[in-house]
Formats: C-alpha cells, sequence, structure tokens
C-alpha cells in the first residue's frame, strides 16, 4: 500500500487517476497501431504479441512490451522508421512559427499538481536518474508516446512524441535557459522554475513553444504548476491535447520519485543544488 498521494487539476477540476489511466492505455493502443503499420513487432517478455492480443494488454503489460520493444529497436533505428513521420511535423511546426509571434499572444496549458509524502528531493532525484540511465526504456515507462529520449550534461533534452496528441510524432530539443521570457509571472513562494525553449531538431529552428513548470517545497511533499506555452497559431487541440500528455507523463514520473530515498548526504547536496538554481533564475 503507498503512503503518499498524488492530486491533479486542470482549469479548476480534480482529475482521478483512474481517468488518466484510461487515457494512458488508449494512447498505447494508439502507438500499437502506429508500430503494425511500420511492420514493426511489439513483444512481451520475449514473446512477439499478435495484433488483437495488444489491444487485450492490461496498462501494465503495455507498459514493458512498448518499453521492451524500443530498447530493443534502438536510437539509430527509431530515428530511421519515423523519419517521414518528422519530415511531415517539420512542416506543420514551420506553419505555425510563420504565422505566429514571439513571445506574444501564446496559448497556456496549465496543469497544476499537489503531493503527500513525495518531495522535491524525491522528484529531481528521479530527473537525475532519467538522465542518467538515459535509455529508450525508461521514458516509455513514463509515457508511451515517448518514441525517442537523449540527454546531454547540459540539462538538454532530444525527444521524439507526438506533441499535444496531435498528428505526427515530433523531433524536438529541449533547451533550458536562465535568461528566457517567462510568459508568465512566477508564483511567490517558487523554490524552482525549470523554463526552456523548443527547437525543431533537425532543422535547428526555434518552435517558439516554452515549457515552464515551477515546483514548490511544501511541509510534506510539493506543488507544481506544469506550463505549455504554445505559439498563437498552433490548434487548439494541441494545448488540449498536452495537459494530457503531462498528467499521464508526470503521474508515472512521480511514482517513480516516490520511490527514491535520498540519504542525508545527498539530501544536503540536493539542497545546495535548489538554493544555487534558485539563485540563477529570474522573477520576472
Amino acid at each position: 500500500m503507498q503512503n503518499y498521494n498524488i492530486t491533479f487539476k486542470v482549469d479548476g477540476k480534480i482529475i482521478t487517476e483512474s481517468k488518466i489511466h484510461e487515457v494512458e492505455l488508449e494512447r498505447y493502443q494508439h502507438v500499437f497501431e502506429v508500430f503494425s503499420r511500420k511492420g514493426i513487432s511489439i513483444t512481451l517478455n520475449g514473446r512477439r504479441i499478435a495484433a488483437e492480443e495488444l489491444l487485450q494488454l492490461t496498462l501494465d503489460d503495455a507498459k514493458i512490451a512498448l518499453a521492451e520493444t524500443r530498447e530493443k529497436m534502438g536510437k539509430a533505428k527509431t530515428l530511421e522508421l519515423f523519419a517521414p513521420e518528422i519530415e511531415k511535423s517539420n512542416k506543420m511546426w514551420s506553419k505555425i512559427i510563420e504565422g505566429s509571434p514571439v513571445n506574444k499572444d501564446l496559448q497556456a496549458g496549465i496543469v497544476e499538481v499537489e503531493t503527500h509524502n513525495i518531495s522535491l528531493f524525491q522528484f529531481m532525484m528521479f530527473n537525475q536518474l532519467l538522465s542518467k540511465k538515459n535509455n529508450l526504456y525508461l521514458p516509455s515507462i513514463i509515457h508511451p508516446e515517448h518514441y525517442y529520449f537523449d540527454a546531454n550534461k547540459k540539462g538538454e533534452q532530444t525527444i521524439i512524441e507526438t506533441f499535444g496528441m496531435y498528428k505526427d510524432p515530433s523531433y524536438l530539443d529541449l533547451r533550458p535557459a536562465n535568461d528566457i521570457v517567462y510568459p508568465v509571472k512566477p508564483d511567490s513562494n517558487v523554490n524552482l522554475v525549470m523554463a526552456g525553449k523548443t527547437y525543431l531538431k533537425s532543422l535547428n529552428v526555434d518552435t517558439k513553444l516554452i515549457g515552464m513548470h515551477q515546483l514548490t517545497q511544501t511541509e510534506d511533499g510539493m506543488k507544481v504548476k506544469l506550463g505549455v506555452f504554445l505559439p498563437k497559431t498552433a490548434p487548439q487541440e494541441i494545448v488540449e491535447g498536452h495537459k494530457w500528455h503531462l498528467m499521464v507523463e508526470f503521474n508515472n514520473g512521480l511514482h517513480i520519485a516516490a520511490q527514491q530515498h535520498p540519504n542525508v548526504f545527498q539530501k544536503i547536496i540536493l539542497n545546495m543544488a535548489i538554493k544555487h538554481l534558485e539563485k540563477k533564475q529570474h522573477r520576472a
């Protein structure tokens, strides 16, 4: 029995974990269909799973099957197989970029999260684990539409994901930036603001999309305000879809974070890191 609690709220409404799991399983089935069209066989514990059986998998089995398949396929093969989708998504984003001003009239997608007995320290350890593993298995467990993941020591991430559950997977560079113009004013008591720009990886073009997550320690957990700010001409479906993406992703990430148990030394180091990052981030 878990001794922690996670609450999600969107537009003032609490979203249950069962609803998040329902959407998550739907997206697994979507990705299974994508793989099937490409002739990619899905395996579970080394056994090939027939198409009709895939739709009957539980969420837990679906997670393992897709993660196992992706890890076996590897990063280079993933880039090769999804080159046509990347080209199409580049064209979609290029049209959005062309018709949108920079840092103006942005469309906000916000998800609020509150945890009890999952600390900011534990969440930071989860992020470190994700970067340390730097594989396809763990990101796939976190969200079925994480097709590709690669992290570097600067905190940058290269991903392929169906952004906002809309159309084709996008090949993106997520680049943290301390000097970024925040799309909204950070909360007054926030400990960390994780903000960055998003680029089309293969074109090195700024999508004008900004990610901004605010994390605040509480007595027995933390409060998080997850934010994605899309350019003016991006379809509204992307904004709404990405709220669900964030909920699925963060829910799985927090369950993994809850299993991280920092020792006294790690807590000291993590606290120092938070203080250092607080000094670097601006407030305007």
